[in-house]
């Protein structure tokens, strides 16, 4: 198949007057080849070859929008190989570039947004400025309301998370409001993951959002054309303001841009509305903010932590607990706004109130304990009595006499748990003996149960016990010594007294 120059060169000769045999012996090429692609010409039938995909492709719209900031093809070239790692030669770009300026131009939907409703963020950098005697990289951040096209703008000399929220932070201010949404870049400050239909926020700029309710907009990767109204504005701020403009330091650039935002920025007939962005926001945008937050947001630095056995982790001297589920992980705590925030894998497994007035406590969330440490001590205490009730009327008397006593205060119910176990190994008939005989001789713990049921001693007697004697003092006793029934059964004797 003939290359599209070539069947070009053949319509562009025929077109002159040439016939087919001659224009077959000027270029070589077969007469029935030239007449086929002059009557597919003439027919209006596609003569162009197939157009393959070209690895640009995916970032034509990123290659267009730095082709309307008059970049350079070399300067396109080095941003993408270090923005991208693309591999592709120079002059493939090149190519590329040329074929997109001699097509016609892609259409967009125009995105009209009501009063308040967004505001679209975006960076330029603007080059070096002298800060404390050393020349700086610096950039603008801008923020611009949609609908009235009112912008905010400073210069910053990094895009930090700390900085891009200082700068929300001012904008909001600037503005006297919060719009309802932001629409922001896929910029590594706010956005870890993009993914447009769930991208992962970076946890501070989230909690940052939630503090002053606005929702946070990514925009699709490689679309810029989905913040087009900051996008210009970037542009606009660095000819305008910036461009061919020499300032002493970074405090004289940050006075001039102050007058300028105001003077000129805000007060011009903006070139698509028509109309000056500072009437129209004064007019009808100002009122359709959102009032600002009553409390600073603040925040500070996540910490690694771990989650022990007990379900709580160690910060700044106290110890919160987090789902039993992430025990022995690894997680970030961040503390904002006087709350600690707990983070796995990025989401939110834990909030709790700061507590800085105190050291050395547990602050507890009974939800993260397995649905088997949560139990009520009503509920515990009405499985014991069932579980009591079943093995017979002494143990049953044991739990009512048990619950009395100090153990109870010092040990809850694990001397009943005990006493249920060995239900196990001697059968209920013999635990509810031995508990009977425990509370008859007022021995209420789990040992002495036990050492009944070891000894078979459940099988003694009863006696009257006013009929009993204290073999030592002669005198009648409310209890007999356990140790006596132990003697007379080493002995192999038991009688009656």
């Amino acid at each position: 198949m003939l290359e599209v120059a070539m069947r070009t060169t053949i319509k562009t000769l025929y077109d002159k007057g040439y016939n087919k045999s001659q224009i077959a012996e000027m270029l070589h090429v077969d007469r029935k080849t030239v007449r086929k692609i002059i009557n597919n010409f003439v027919d209006g039938k596609e003569v162009n070859s197939k157009a393959y995909p070209s690895m640009f492709d995916e970032y034509r719209e990123y290659i267009e929008i730095q082709i309307k900031k008059d970049l350079s093809v070399k300067r396109i070239y080095q941003d993408m190989q270090k923005e991208f790692g693309i591999s592709a030669s120079y002059s493939a770009l090149r190519d590329y570039i040329r074929k997109l300026k001699d097509q016609a131009p892609k259409a967009y939907m125009v995105l009209n947004s009501l009063p308040g409703e967004e505001a679209q963020v975006d960076f330029g950098y603007i080059g070096m400025l002298k800060v404390k005697g050393k020349n700086r990289k610096a950039w603008v951040f801008i923020m611009t309301l949609s609908y009235s096209r009112y912008m905010y703008v400073q210069i910053t000399l990094d895009q930090s998370v700390r900085t891009f929220i200082m700068c929300h932070t001012n904008a909001f201010r600037y503005f006297g409001g919060v719009p309802e949404t932001v629409k922001i870049d896929n910029l590594k400050a706010a956005i870890i993951e993009a993914d447009f239909y769930e991208p992962l926020v970076q946890r501070t700029y989230a909690s940052f959002a939630d503090h002053y309710g606005f929702l946070p907009n990514p925009c699709r990767v490689y679309t810029p054309t989905d913040k087009g109204k900051v996008e210009s504005n970037v542009k606009y701020v660095k000819d305008n303001c910036f461009k061919a403009r020499e300032f002493v330091d970074i405090n004289e650039a940050e006075t001039f841009l102050r007058d300028w935002l105001d003077d000129t920025a805000n007060s011009r007939k903006h070139g698509t509305t028509g109309k000056i962005p500072n009437d129209v926001f004064y007019e009808k945008e100002q009122k359709a903010l959102h009032p600002l937050p009553t409390e600073e947001f603040l925040f500070t630095n996540s910490s690694p932590a771990t989650v022990w056995t007990d379900c709580h982790l160690s910060y700044k001297g106290n110890y919160y607990s987090v789902p039993h589920e992430y025990i022995g992980c690894d997680v970030e705590v961040i503390e904002v706004n006087n709350l600690v925030k707990i983070y796995y894998m990025g989401n939110e497994i834990a909030l709790h109130v700061f507590a800085a007035d105190v050291k050395g406590e547990h602050i507890t969330d009974k939800k993260h304990y397995p649905s088997s440490k949560t139990i009520t001590q009503e509920e515990m205490l009405s499985s014991y009595r069932e579980k009591m009730h079943d093995i017979g009327p002494g143990a049953e008397a044991f739990l009512e006499k048990f619950r009395v006593t100090s153990m109870y205060q010092c040990h809850h119910y694990r001397s009943i748990s005990g006493i249920i176990a060995l239900k196990k190994k001697y059968g209920a008939e013999t635990v509810n003996k031995a508990c009977e005989r425990a509370c008859y001789f007022g021995n209420i713990t789990y040992r002495t149960v036990k050492n009944i049921c070891e000894k078979g001693m459940e099988r003694l007697p009863i006696e009257n016990r006013m009929n009993v004697i204290n073999a030592q003092t002669g005198t009648y006793s409310n209890v007999r010594d356990l140790g006596q029934y132990r003697r007379m059964l080493g002995l192999g004797v038991i009688e009656n007294e």
